[in-house]
């Protein structure tokens, strides 16, 4: 799975948004805003990859975090996406 083509990530002022842009802006005309956790599963989706792969990359940023509270909020924002239509 990863994010469909035609969404930007752009941090400003501090913070971190996504933006659907041509087509997909017409399917998806919402802004997302994401903290740093979402910023770095978003990234982590941006090339063909699992689940557990993100959560595997996760814990290893993430050092005071246990594997059960990654896995829950990874499965949770990619739930999130795919209900959203933003995954392929």
């Amino acid at each position: 799975m990863k994010i469909k083509d035609g969404f930007l990530l752009r941090d400003i002022g501090g913070k971190t948004f996504v933006v659907a842009t041509g087509e997909l802006s017409k399917e998806f005309n919402s802004m997302i805003t994401l903290n740093e956790t979402g910023k770095f599963i978003w990234q982590a989706l941006s090339t063909e990859t699992t689940e557990s792969e993100v959560v595997e990359k996760l814990l290893t940023e993430c050092e005071d975090a246990t594997r059960e509270v990654v896995e829950r909020d990874v499965h949770n924002f990619i739930e999130k996406l795919g209900a959203d239509g933003i995954l392929e």
